[in-house]
């Protein structure tokens, strides 16, 4: 090569090297249509979504691609256009994406469209049938808030993952599938669920011993992180609600608030505290009849039935719970002392009856006048619950949990009266004292939203229309997990807990207690969710993440003007948990708080927040230089030497094209690698 050229190529890199890059990512393209006096404006983008297949009698990764259209002049309608249909309930996830991006994008200071006035088109195409549910839900949510926001999206980042009514992500199956499908379009970063970078494998393994064959099948763990880079030299990233998809997708994030370290108020303590100390009192003074009761009655102890000693148990165990409800007041934790007393109340109550049980000639009968007084009290509760006023989120919360605790009652009678039927006295004493408790309840739940500043407008029709909304979430959710979890071989205990809560949450639905059916949604959802997330057990990383995340939506949602006096509650009763070692309950209690903070700021929006840009995070970062005045010296003379470089490099490659060669045959076909959404779709047509 002559030094001419090399000049030449020295310019050119210079030139390259100091104009504007060549974007990497999407714009948004928009647009006018016009027809008489009509007229509407619209955006679109069409993004990437990885699924898995069956192919025979095995699993591949493919590429589907959602082109998502916001079109003004509309009223929040969503239409979906699937090719093909199998296994996916995408019209769901659809919904829920607009909902959840529409909820976040219009608390926002910055201009955006109104969601309220826009219309929603989903176009999905795959080039095989998908199946494992609603995977795209999170990559549809950022698509719909890019729209309305007007953002443009990295084109290199895919992701996976449902998306929740809270905005958080939820747990997918079929990761590493995923990550090839990701690589076929050129991805470089991968977004996965918080908490799944780990996935098991079954490996079989053949072995012949004396000439038989002996199989071997074991589960392995592997790292999802090493198996993307390892492969393909991509990154994978955890994300743990659509705010931190955000990030990596538009470098747009909105702020969320710092968690104080204390997350009850004045107002709740005014609320709880006064409870806490009637029914601490209540505890004591049951626990000491029951005691006294017991040390004064006859009750039979010999084989072979040792009647004495069980109750004996009972007993002992109403005194521990005593106790702890003592502690837990002490440390103001107020809520857990009252759910304390209540199990003590439950265990006293139950000893004074089998006390009196023993004592008395006509004992069936003892226990029959019981359960018709349980039941006239029921009734009472039953049309309080029902004419209680649902005047804001507080009463809201407030009543859902009086409704769910006279129907918890219901159960409980109708458990009594199986167990009476079949002559089982002392079960029937034992659910007879648990539904006199729950009953009690009620009113406590609908006196504790007093103290209270109620806000939001929500009636009996939306409460309805929410609770339809989220039983359907949960049973999408349930339908995802098994499947999985039915892949890897498991059970969860948590995911047949999930169906039993969302049949009785349909039940009071049917019945007309929404409030109570929303809340339902919300626990069998949380153990829908947990029953994939945790298949591989609790991990103190787990609950910390659960705390930290339920504290800040309490927070949240405090922000906006919502007082999540339930979520509260279930976080303060989370952390005595976990203080207790139980993790597996605890977890339960903090995602159950941070879902209902979430979707009571999701469900109302009001209240207003800023987006910021940031920029999307390199996945190498670069080191900031400044060399004061003389840096643009320093900067050409780099500038120069990497463009000399680059010049010698791009000689020898035209020298090398320039000379006559036998072709190598490629390791991979021409194009088959698109570089854009535009390519991968053109090859589809």
């Amino acid at each position: 090569m002559s030094v001419k050229h090399q000049i030449i190529l020295i310019l050119i890199g210079l030139f390259l090297l100091t104009s504007p890059s060549i974007p990497t990512s999407l714009g948004v393209p928009a647009g006018s249509i016009s027809e008489g006096n009509i007229s509407f404006n619209y955006r679109n983008v069409t993004v990437y979504a990885p699924a898995v297949s069956e192919a025979g009698t095995s699993y591949i990764g493919v590429i589907s691609t959602i082109t998502v259209t916001v079109q003004g002049n509309g009223s929040g309608r969503v239409f979906v256009d699937t090719l093909p249909l199998t296994d996916v309930d995408m019209q769901g996830s659809a919904r829920l994406a607009v909902k959840v991006a529409s909820t976040l994008v219009s608390t926002d200071t910055r201009p955006h469209l109104d969601p309220l006035t826009c219309d929603y088109f989903f176009v999905v195409r795959t080039t095989s049938p998908m199946i494992g549910g609603p995977s795209a839900g999170a990559m549809m949510t950022i698509a719909v808030i890019s729209l309305l926001e007007n953002w443009t999206l990295d084109n290199n980042t895919v992701m996976t993952g449902m998306i929740n009514p809270d905005g958080s992500i939820g747990p997918i199956g079929g990761i590493p599938y995923k990550i090839d499908a990701a690589h076929s379009v050129g991805a470089t970063r991968f977004l996965i669920p918080k908490g799944q970078t780990t996935y098991t494998e079954m490996i079989t393994e053949y072995q012949n011993i004396n000439g038989i064959i002996w199989q071997n099948t074991y589960p392995v763990t592997r790292n999802v992180t090493e198996y993307a880079q390892t492969n393909y030299g991509m990154d994978v990233f955890e994300v743990e609600d659509i705010n931190d998809a955000l990030l990596y997708f538009t470098g747009w994030t909105f702020p969320v608030k710092e968690s104080p370290d204390k997350i009850t108020t004045e107002d709740y303590i005014t609320a709880m505290k006064p409870l806490a100390t009637s029914l601490l009192d209540e505890a004591q003074e049951s626990y000491q009849n029951a005691s006294d009761l017991f040390n004064t009655s006859t009750i039979p102890n010999r084989y072979p039935n040792y009647y004495r000693n069980q109750v004996t148990d009972f007993l002992n165990t109403a005194s521990d719970r005593l106790d702890e409800s003592i502690h837990w007041y002490d440390e103001e934790v107020y809520y857990t002392s009252t759910s304390k007393s209540f199990q003590c109340l439950i265990d006293s109550h139950f000893v004074s009856y089998i006390c009196q049980y023993f004592s008395l000639d006509n004992q069936a009968e003892f226990v029959q006048s019981l359960i018709n007084q349980t039941v006239q009290n029921y009734q009472n509760n039953t049309v309080l619950t029902k004419d209680a006023p649902i005047q804001g989120m507080v009463t809201l919360q407030c009543v859902g949990a009086a409704q769910q605790r006279v129907n918890e009652a219901a159960s409980y009678i109708s458990e009594a009266n199986t167990s009476f039927l079949n002559a089982d006295y002392f079960t029937a004493l034992y659910n007879i004292a648990y539904a006199q408790q729950r009953i009690e309840s009620v009113r406590w739940w609908l006196n504790i939203s007093t103290p209270f500043h109620d806000s939001g407008d929500i009636n009996e029709t939306m409460i309805t229309s929410l609770a339809e909304e989220y039983l359907d979430d949960a049973q999408q959710a349930i339908v995802y997990s098994e499947i999985i979890i039915n892949e890897m071989g498991k059970t969860s205990d948590f995911l047949n807990d999930a169906k039993d809560l969302l049949q009785t949450a349909r039940s009071e639905q049917e019945q007309g207690y929404s409030a109570a059916a929303l809340f339902g949604s919300f626990e069998s959802l949380v153990k829908a969710n947990l029953a994939l997330e945790l298949v591989d057990g609790v991990t103190n990383d787990k609950i910390e993440r659960a705390r930290t995340q339920a504290s800040a939506s309490i927070t949240e949602s405090r922000t906006i003007g919502i007082e999540p006096v339930l979520a509260v509650s279930y976080y303060e009763y989370g952390r005595s948990l976990a203080n207790e070692s139980s993790l597996d309950t605890a977890i339960v209690y903090y995602k159950y708080a941070d879902l209902i903070a979430g979707a009571l700021r999701y469900t109302t929006p009001y209240g207003v927040q800023s987006s910021r840009y940031v920029g999307v995070p390199d996945k190498n970062p670069v080191v900031s230089w400044n060399f004061g005045p003389t840096r643009y010296i320093g900067f050409f003379i780099l500038f120069a030497l990497i463009g000399g470089i680059a010049g010698i490099g791009f000689g020898i490659l035209i020298a090398g094209l320039l000379s006559p060669k036998k072709q190598k045959e490629q390791l991979f076909p021409k194009d088959s690698v698109p570089r854009s959404i535009e390519d991968y779709y053109k090859k589809q047509k």
